[in-house]
């Protein structure tokens, strides 16, 4: 066997021996589940260590948040009740059905707020005046208001700018793309606890919208009271956008 022969044929054994062992030792698929620390199914994701009573609630009503009822606007308040008109308390309603979104933040804490310092606003309002400019006045009042006395978590480590969210090679042929909704619960130091999918676009794109929001992290909402400023759970929505890549 000459020199050239002996080394086609050693190329050829070492060729065959490595296609023989990929096959007995494929790559692994990648992982769609829930990272490290973390446990769940296809909707909603949570951290091990979690006690998940009332984290995920139903955000999307106020009805569904159990804050709106026959006695809404004045429950917790008979004297204003007596003194304050239809006229007050559908504006009352309005209202509230206006801040939906800082409700959604933390429905009990806001609800408390509203009552005890927008309320009594609306009841020594006069409103004789165009209904659409009196919800608007108040919306702006309300929320005013309530954020001398709350905040709201806000981002401080936002996904593409410092968490990137890839699109899939495997996915760019069918062009799929869409918004993924999703409602994070925050701890009392801004670290993503629990993670629900709202509404989905696809399984890939979901679950690398969750994983990404895994590496969230929010300045914490802040409860104002007697010239301290504590830290509290609280939720947020929002949305993760896939575009759809152009074809080449």
């Amino acid at each position: 066997m000459t020199h050239d022969r002996f080394l086609l044929v050693g190329l050829a054994c070492l060729t065959v021996l490595w296609v023989a062992g990929c096959a007995r030792s494929p790559a692994p698929a990648p992982d769609l589940g829930p990272p490290a620390g973390w446990v769940g199914d296809d909707a909603r994701w949570w951290r091990a260590d979690l006690d998940t009573t009332g984290v995920f609630r139903d955000l999307e009503t106020l009805q569904t948040m159990d804050l709106l009822g026959a006695d809404v606007t004045y429950a917790a308040n008979r004297a204003l009740a007596e003194q304050s008109g239809v006229a007050h308390q559908q504006l009352a309603r309005a209202v509230k059905q206006s801040l939906i979104r800082l409700f959604r933040n933390q429905p009990e804490v806001i609800d408390s707020l509203f009552r005890h310092y927008v309320l009594p606003k609306i009841a020594r309002a006069d409103v004789s005046g165009d209904p659409q400019k009196l919800l608007n006045r108040f919306k702006r009042v309300g929320y005013q208001t309530i954020r001398r006395h709350f905040l709201e978590p806000r981002t401080i480590r936002k996904l593409g700018a410092d968490i990137p969210v890839p699109y899939p090679d495997s996915l760019r042929a069918r062009r799929i793309g869409g918004k993924v909704r999703l409602q994070v619960f925050i701890n009392e130091k801004g670290e993503p606890v629990a993670v629900e999918k709202l509404e989905g676009v696809h399984p890939v794109l979901d679950v690398l919208a969750m994983r990404a929001t895994t590496e969230m992290r929010w300045q914490p909402a802040y409860l104002l009271r007697g010239g301290k400023s504590d830290p509290i759970p609280s939720w947020t929505r929002f949305k993760v956008n896939f575009n759809a890549p152009e074809t080449p």
